[in-house]
C-alpha cells in the first residue's frame, strides 16, 4: 500500500504534457511589383530590341560601328518620333556623328516601328555630334536641330543641320554654317584672324528666317525663304561665312 501511494503521489505532482502545436509554412515572399519601363526606353526597344545601348556593324559608306543610345522621344501631329544618336566608335577626324529617326505607332508591347531613317542626319566631327534640339517654331511641323562641330589644323567651326518632320519621313531643309575661328592658325602664321558666330532669329513659320552673324568682323545678317521645301539664302549663292 505505501508504495502505491507514493506511486499516486508522484503521478499527481508531474507535469501535464502538453503537444507542441504544428509548424506552420512561412508565408511566400509578396514579389515586388515590376517597374515600368520608360517611353523612352520602350520605344528604343521597340527600334533596336535592347532598351538601352546597342552598336551597329559596319555602318554606311565608311563602313562604320555606330553605338546608339536613347535621345529623345517627340510628340509630332501624327504620331510619336523617336530620336536616337549615333556615336562612331574609334571616330577619327573624317567620322561625322550620327542622328537616327523611327516612326512609331502603339502595340500591346509600348511601341512598334513604321518607319526607320538610319541615320537621318550627319554632322561633326570625330564620331560625335554637338547635340540636337527641337523647334515648332518653323511651322506646323517639329523641326530637329542637329548640331556638329570639328576642328582642321587651326581651324574651328560650326554647322546647324535643320530636319524637318514630316508624315512621310524626316525632310533636310538646310545646313547652316553658325561659327568659323581660324584664331589658332593665323596667330601662329603671324596674321590677322576671323571669328564669327551666328544665332538663328525672326523666324517666319514656314517661309524664312535670319542667321545674325557677329565676331571679329562686322555684324551682318543672311535672309533665308523656303522654296520647295528647302530654305535657301534670300540673296542667292552661298553663305559668306567660311566653312572648315
Amino acid at each position: 500500500m505505501k508504495r502505491v501511494a507514493i506511486a499516486l503521489l508522484f503521478l499527481a505532482s508531474a507535469a501535464p504534457i502538453v503537444a507542441k502545436p504544428p509548424k506552420l509554412p512561412k508565408p511566400a515572399a509578396e514579389k515586388p511589383a515590376p517597374v515600368a519601363e520608360k517611353p523612352i526606353n520602350a520605344a528604343f526597344r521597340a527600334a533596336f530590341g535592347k532598351g538601352d545601348s546597342v552598336i551597329l556593324k559596319k555602318q554606311g559608306r565608311l563602313k562604320e560601328d555606330v553605338k546608339y543610345t536613347p535621345g529623345e522621344l517627340v510628340d509630332a501631329p501624327f504620331g510619336k518620333v523617336l530620336l536616337s544618336p549615333g556615336e562612331v566608335q574609334d571616330g577619327k577626324h573624317e567620322n561625322a556623328g550620327k542622328l537616327a529617326i523611327f516612326y512609331l505607332k502603339p502595340s500591346d508591347k509600348g511601341f512598334e516601328i513604321e518607319k526607320k531613317f538610319i541615320p537621318a542626319a550627319e554632322a561633326g566631327s570625330f564620331g560625335k555630334i554637338v547635340d540636337w534640339s527641337v523647334n515648332n517654331s518653323f511651322g506646323n511641323l517639329p523641326v530637329v536641330t542637329v548640331n556638329g562641330a570639328g576642328n582642321w589644323q587651326g581651324l574651328s567651326c560650326s554647322t546647324a543641320t535643320l530636319v524637318e518632320l514630316t508624315p512621310d519621313g524626316p525632310r533636310h531643309l538646310v545646313t547652316l554654317p553658325m561659327t568659323y575661328d581660324d584664331s589658332a592658325a593665323a596667330t601662329a602664321a603671324g596674321k590677322k584672324y576671323t571669328q564669327v558666330s551666328g544665332r538663328i532669329d525672326n523666324i517666319q513659320p514656314g517661309k524664312s528666317f535670319d542667321v545674325v552673324y557677329f565676331g571679329s568682323s562686322k555684324e551682318f545678317t543672311e535672309h533665308y525663304v523656303r522654296k520647295d521645301n528647302v530654305y535657301v539664302l534670300a540673296s542667292g549663292g552661298q553663305s559668306k561665312v567660311q566653312r572648315c
